[in-house]
């Protein structure tokens, strides 16, 4: 009997809606709650696979300050461009299209991020984070290729569907030791309709059924199957909204020219450019009732310090269950957000598996680790 190892990574399913919902995914037994990093995606999943804090691997949100080359670079004639032209769908498009052709291969959106500031930004995912080479520093996918591991994955870059389908048929007919697959459908569909909604129920059974499909295919060649079902964060129904934008336009500073912005869905985050300028934003925001200002003791407490700045000189965090709308990421609001304080229950991950887990596995800086023992012990058994 050969044994073979299938890791389902589920992008927003938090221990709290998992552990809720009745009958999801019975055979893994094996439990445990993960804390997350504050931020979103781009900071999280670089954390599980690369075992190192978002201030260590250099990932925190998916805009950064420009310092240097940039994939917008060239694009001040946006400025000229009329106001009702820059976010149009087809000049969205175009601007894609030209910030791929620059090189980015890893995931990003415009989003509404103004046009005319983008030049002043630069995308921190350039590579692609699950492949050998696409973080800073060494991460699993590079453990896994120096060790000569036979592995295949999935991701963002195909459809859900497709990519389940590929993978319980490369575990009837394939000769990999590792699969590995992504997916982030569950995150939009929690986006749109909140942790009670249809579409999350369908698509949580969908995942039951399919990890009972993977079990059966593995006994019908005979396969011993180790099944691990993962998270980078959970997802925090919205209850109220935080117009961050309109409060800011009643000051006498304007952005960009006092200060430079960007307004992620939780987050504000400040450069500053003139006098007086921190002074009146800190005291506006702080006395809204919306969220709190991060000390650089809390930042460098959750691994997101960034000594050159490159994320903001200040953040300003809105409280959980809050929304900014509108901000860089959009206009509408949603029923669900993550990227709160990464303490609030409904923020956990969690790692599922069918066999025993340790008990020192408690965040998300632990996965990678203990995903390369377990690939090492097949490994082993191989041999």
């Amino acid at each position: 009997m050969s044994r073979r190892m299938v890791v389902l990574l589920v992008d927003a399913l938090g221990w709290e809606i998992a552990s809720r919902a009745p009958a999801f995914a019975p055979s893994l037994t094996h439990r445990r709650r993960l804390d997350t990093v504050l931020g979103f995606s781009s900071g999280a999943l670089p954390t599980l696979f690369t075992g190192r804090l978002p201030a260590e691997h250099g990932r925190f949100l998916m805009y950064r300050r420009a310092a240097g080359d940039t994939p917008f670079r060239g694009l001040g004639w946006m400025r000229a461009v009329p106001a009702p032209l820059r976010g149009s769908g087809r000049l969205t498009r175009i601007l894609t299209r030209r910030t791929e052709r620059a090189g980015v291969r890893g995931y990003f959106n415009l989003y509404d991020v103004p046009r005319q500031l983008l030049p002043e930004f630069d995308l921190a995912e350039r590579d692609d984070i699950f492949a050998p080479g696409g973080l800073p520093g060494d991460s699993l996918w590079d453990s896994l290729a120096r060790a000569g591991v036979r592995w295949r994955g999935w991701n963002w870059r195909t459809p859900e569907a497709a990519n389940l389908a590929a993978l319980e048929q490369r575990l009837l007919e394939g000769d990999e030791t590792f699969l590995f697959c992504y997916t982030a459908d569950l995150d939009a569909a929690l986006h749109l309709q909140g942790s009670h909604g249809p579409e999350v129920r369908r698509r949580m059974a969908g995942y039951t059924e399919w990890i009972g499909r993977l079990e059966r295919a593995a006994a019908r060649r005979g396969d011993e199957l180790w099944l691990t079902l993962l998270s980078d964060h959970g997802m925090v129904d919205v209850t109220r909204t935080a117009d961050v934008l309109a409060a800011l336009r009643a000051l006498p500073v304007r952005w960009p020219r006092d200060y430079l912005a960007f307004f992620d869905s939780t987050m504000a985050r400040f450069w500053w450019r003139t006098p007086g300028a921190r002074e009146r934003v800190r005291a506006t925001l702080a006395g809204r009732g919306w969220g709190r200002w991060l000390a650089d003791v809390e930042l460098e407490r959750a691994g997101a310090l960034f000594p050159d700045r490159s994320y903001g000189d200040d953040l300003f965090l809105l409280d959980p269950g809050v929304l900014m709308v509108p901000s860089f990421m959009g206009r509408t609001p949603l029923a669900a957000m993550h990227g709160y304080d990464p303490s609030h229950p409904d923020m956990a991950a969690l790692l599922w598996s069918n066999r025993p887990l340790p008990d020192g596995l408690r965040h998300l800086r632990d996965v990678r680790a203990h995903l390369e023992h377990e690939i090492g012990q097949l490994a082993r058994e191989a041999a």
